[in-house]
C-alpha cells in the first residue's frame, strides 16, 4: 500500500520514538489515506502517559497546545506551516474498556497495546493504524477490506459497542 503521509505526522512519530514511546496515527485519518483524502486533523494514540508526552507535544505545537481531556489521555497542538496550513494534533494514551458484570457500559482506563486500543473503536474502517515515522500499517480487525467491500463492521461484539443500558 502506498500511503501520501504529512510529514509533521512522521516528525513527531521521531520525537516520540525518541523518548521511547510508540505513536500511530490512527482512525479516520488512517481511513482517509487509504481513501487518498486529506485529513486536516490527525489523531493519534500512544504508548505513553500525558505528562511523559505533554513536553513532546509543546514542542511540536508551537503554534498552540492545548488539553482538552488529560483524565481521558488526551492532549493536543497545532502548528503553522510557512503557507499558512494549520497541522492540529491529537494524541491520546492507549485505553481499554474493562466490563462490569452487570453492566455493559465499561470503565475506560489506560491500556497498553495498539490492538487493545483499536478493539474499542466502532467500526472495522476506524480500527486502523499506521504507525509513525516507520509507517507499518496495522490492521488487526480487517478495515482496509471492509472498506474495500464497503461495508460496516465492528471489531468486537456490535452489542458491546453500541448498547450503554444492560439488556433485561
Amino acid at each position: 500500500m502506498e500511503f501520501e503521509v504529512w510529514p509533521e505526522a512522521i516528525e513527531l512519530g521521531h520525537m516520540f520514538a525518541e523518548q521511547g514511546y510508540e505513536l500511530s496515527l490512527v482512525g479516520g485519518p488512517v481511513r482517509d489515506l487509504l481513501l487518498h483524502r486529506k485529513s486536516h486533523d490527525l489523531d493519534f494514540c500512544t504508548s505513553a502517559r500525558p505528562e511523559q508526552f505533554e513536553p513532546i507535544l509543546k514542542r511540536f505545537g508551537h503554534d498552540g497546545f492545548w488539553d482538552m481531556g488529560r483524565k481521558f489521555g488526551t492532549l493536543g497542538a497545532m502548528r503553522r506551516r510557512k503557507d499558512g496550513t494549520e497541522v492540529k494534533v491529537e494524541v491520546t494514551t492507549y485505553r481499554s474498556d474493562t466490563y462490569d458484570p452487570d453492566s455493559r457500559k465499561p470503565e475506560v482506563s489506560y491500556g497498553d497495546s495498539l490492538e487493545g486500543d483499536l478493539s474499542r473503536r466502532d467500526f472495522t474502517v476506524n480500527a486502523m493504524a499506521l504507525s509513525v515515522p516507520d509507517l507499518k500499517f496495522v490492521d488487526p480487525f480487517g478495515g482496509a477490506s471492509d472498506l474495500s467491500k464497503g461495508i460496516l463492521r465492528t471489531p468486537v461484539d456490535p452489542r458491546q459497542s453500541f448498547e450503554t443500558t444492560r439488556c433485561a
